[in-house]
């Protein structure tokens, strides 16, 4: 098969999956659900988003301690980008847990 069909044939299978997620919701079973919330209290806490804080502040400083070195600075750019990511997701779940 061409590279073009296994994508086709990968995106299908995927929108399938997707569209039956939630006949899967029912199956779960309570312990698991218990188990779930208590990782995400973990991402969702306080302690994580502190050392988030804290490591976005580490990349601000470096970010302008840094004025001659431009990869250091692509480095620390990314880096920061990806914490914010990481704070974001957070805050997002915490919102559509309330929503629930």
């Amino acid at each position: 098969m061409k590279n073009s069909q296994m994508k086709n044939l990968f995106l299908f299978l995927f929108f399938l999956l997707a569209a039956a997620m939630p006949l899967f919701s029912a199956v779960v079973p309570p312990g698991l659900e218990s188990a779930s919330k208590e990782i995400q209290d973990v991402f969702t806490g306080p302690i994580v988003t502190v050392i988030l804080v804290c490591c976005l502040a580490g990349c601000g400083i470096a970010y302008a301690f840094n004025k001659d070195n431009e990869k250091m600075k692509r480095n620390i750019i990314a880096i920061a980008i990806g914490i914010l990511i990481v704070g974001s997701a957070a805050a997002i779940v915490g919102e559509i847990i309330k929503i629930k």
